[in-house]
């Protein structure tokens, strides 16, 4: 399968709010203490993960034929804010650490659930991107 291009082009508003219009859809990032019109970023990059697993969840099922009832993600991460706000610190910038948590309703037992959520978290291009270095390139105009 060919390569795809995914493109996203953001747009700075009025205080600290960031809009994208991707296809149809807006999406918002903005801050809490700001306008709070949208998940901040980091919630918003977590709700990617997230939301990544679940799709991919529907695909495994769909191609395994399990009859998945309801499939829920439940993602916590730690990240020290120091390196953000400009503060010295030891620490990366990014999180530390995050934990997902996935509760299956389907007719699988535990060892089973865990076999098709690795398989979900294999396949799932957010979760690889997380796991394995990706080449980052940045420029100014």
């Amino acid at each position: 399968m060919a390569d795809k291009i995914v493109e996203v082009n953001t747009t700075m508003g009025e205080g600290w709010k960031v809009t994208a219009q991707i296809r149809e859809h807006t999406l918002i990032i903005d801050q809490p203490t700001a306008g709070n019109e949208g998940a901040n970023p980091l919630e918003t990059f977590l709700f990617s993960l997230a939301g990544c697993i679940s799709a991919i969840a529907k695909m495994v099922a769909r191609d395994k034929k399990i009859h998945i009832r309801q499939f829920d993600m439940q993602v916590k991460a730690v990240v020290n804010t120091a390196g953000l706000s400009g503060q010295p610190t030891d620490d990366r910038i990014g999180f530390k650490q995050i934990d997902l948590m996935a509760t299956i309703d389907a007719d699988l037992d535990e060892q089973q659930k865990q076999a098709f959520l690795d398989e979900v978290c294999h396949r799932c291009p957010v979760h690889d991107n997380l796991l394995n270095p990706t080449l980052v390139s940045h420029s100014a105009k």
